[in-house]
């Protein structure tokens, strides 16, 4: 009898391990950091470094899907761009330092995925390699993709935006399930 008694509270205590692993912070979540085509650190639009890592993100990702172009062209044109703009010595060298950073992290991050280059992805990219070849270097990324969070109680999903709880009970009172 004292075997079964320890086997069990071997078992329960074996369990609420497991349980206690599904709620810590580097539980058996499965939630991604941050998506395979992201902007790298999830850079918006506005950030000031956003334009060189918006160039050098579309030139790698448009390298890596075999797009016809000069990329080392496209780069010297872009920094020359910059440098019209009239920026200090210090800030030209982050700017070609970001440029080149991110070329060789994205391209590196993209290089070994075979199904990167999707219809739907070289179309994006090719809309945004010709606004740079064009001349144009502002940054449009991606808007945030809602991120689902696996863990040991089920899914949940996130995204970037901050909980209203104004735009929660206009979500109910839209429903009319809820209006019963």
């Amino acid at each position: 009898m004292d075997s079964l008694a320890q086997r069990l509270a071997a078992a329960l205590l074996g369990a609420g391990i497991v349980l206690l692993a599904g709620c810590g912070s580097g539980g058996l979540s499965t939630s991604a950091v941050e998506a395979p085509d992201a902007p790298p650190g999830g850079m918006k639009d506005d950030d000031p470094m956003a334009r060189p890592v918006a160039v050098a993100w579309t030139s790698s990702r448009a390298r890596r899907c075999g797009f016809m172009f000069d990329g080392a062209k496209l780069r010297t044109s872009y920094l020359a761009w910059e440098a019209k703009q009239g920026p200090t010595h210090e800030q030209m060298a982050k700017i070609e330092q970001s440029y080149d950073a991110t070329y060789k992290i994205i391209f590196d991050k993209v290089a070994g995925d075979a199904g990167y280059c999707t219809d739907r992805k070289s179309a994006e990219i090719k809309a945004d390699l010709q606004r740079h070849l064009g001349g144009d270097y502002a940054a449009h990324f991606p808007p945030p993709k809602i991120v689902a969070s696996c863990g040991f109680f089920g899914c949940s999903t996130t995204s970037n935006q901050p909980f209203s709880s104004t735009e929660f009970w206009k979500k109910q009172d839209a429903n009319p399930k809820n209006n019963r």
